[in-house]
Parts: C-alpha cells; structure tokens; sequence
C-alpha cells in the first residue's frame, strides 16, 4: 500500500499554515533544470538562490554522499535524506528569520518525496522511513509554507540526458534508470495533492531551452508572468 504524504497538510506547520515564509520554491525530478531556472529568476528579481548543492566542487560533502549512495542506495539511503532534510531546515530558518525573499532549488517538499521513492524500493527500511518522517514533522512545526511552488516538468530521457552532460562527478554513470521512472511518477502523484500555497507548472524540456542549455526568453516571460500575482 502506498504511503500517504505527509508533509503537504498544514496542520503540520507553524501557525497551522496560517502565514508563509517568503520562499519561491522550484521543483522537479533530477536533471529538469531547477538550478538553471533558479538562476535566472534570481537575476531578474534580485532575489537570493539558495541551491541544493551548496558546493559545485567534485570533493564536496554532499557530492561525496551522493556518490556513495548512487553506489549503494541501502547503505546511505537513510543518512543523506537526513544530511539534505538538514540543509534545506537551516535555509528556511534563515530566509523567515532574514525576512527576504529568496529562491529554493528544490525544497523540503521535494525532500520527502526522495525519501518515499527509496522506501518504497526497498532501499530504506520501515524504521529508518519512520524516524525521517518524525524528524521532518518537527522541522515542519517550526517553518511556514511558500508563497508560490514552481513545478520544472521534463521526461526521463530529458533529465539523463542533462545529469551526463552536466558532468557532476560521477552521477551520470550511477543514477538507475528505473529510480528516476519511479521518481518522476512519485513527483507527478505529489503534484496533484499539493494545496499549500499557488503553484505553476512548466514544461521544461528541450523546446523550452536553447542550443546553450538556457531557458528561452519566452519560457522567462511565462514564468515571471505566471509567479507575479504571488510575490
């Protein structure tokens, strides 16, 4: 039986959901170009961008964990939920205590869903899926949700295709196929029920990105156009 989201009712969050934090979040499977999106809305609006990976270098911490997990999701499944669900908490503490706007390159919404695909693959047992959904609840009780969520839609061969080309380390070697099917179908699911605040959906694939991998100036547009009323 599926798993139930946990994370997108506000009953979980401070105030009961009553106010929001000041986040743009963006969304998407691996590869759908949240950063390369987040970029550009950061540019146009003077906001912060607050990326997933906090460091490009190939000896980073996170790059480090992701590596090993690509090599054996059992083993580090658990910890680098933990290390990512860490991360984007002490983003969202300092964006409400900061009182700014600012852009999450993926969120904590997108958190869970990662942790919910590896579980239900196998690669996270009962337990260690328990005690990250105990942990995100009390993180929840402490932040707001966004003022708008930014969905980046692209197909699997879209998203391979970027993970080789961008060469991050090793990802584009390790990342299984059939992870990122059951993914995407996790995202598309989650997408449907999440109510916490107004969202917009964008077809980002390779119509929607010139030959130099940059978002078209009419897919911009869209998207400034689409936010606006939400800022």
């Amino acid at each position: 039986m599926a798993i139930a989201y946990t994370c997108t009712n506000v009953e979980n969050y401070y105030d009961k959901g009553a106010s929001r934090n000041m986040a743009i979040v963006i969304d998407g499977i691996i590869g759908a170009g949240k950063s390369t999106v987040g970029t550009f809305l950061s540019e146009c609006l003077n906001i912060p961008l607050y990326e997933e990976l906090k460091d490009d270098g190939k000896d980073s911490l996170a790059q480090r964990m992701l590596d090993l997990f690509y090599a054996d999701q059992t083993r580090w499944s658990a910890i680098i939920q933990v290390m990512f669900l860490n991360d984007r908490f002490k983003d969202l503490k300092r964006i409400e205590s900061e009182g700014n706007y600012a852009i999450l390159d993926r969120s904590i919404y997108g958190d869970e869903i990662f942790a919910k695909t590896i579980h239900e693959r196998g690669q996270m047992t009962k337990d260690e899926f328990t005690i990250y959904r105990d942990l995100l609840h009390n993180m929840l009780a402490h932040i707001k949700p966004p003022q708008v969520l930014i969905y980046i839609d692209v197909t699997v061969d879209t998203a391979m295709d970027r993970i080789n080309r961008r060469a991050r380390s090793t990802e584009g070697d390790l990342i299984p196929r059939d992870y990122m099917e059951d993914l995407r179908r996790n995202y598309e699911l989650w997408f449907e029920q999440f109510n916490l605040c107004p969202k917009v959906r964008f077809d980002l694939n390779d119509s929607a990105v010139d030959e130099n991998g940059n978002v078209k100036e009419d897919v911009k547009n869209q998207i400034l156009e689409a936010i606006k009323p939400f800022l």
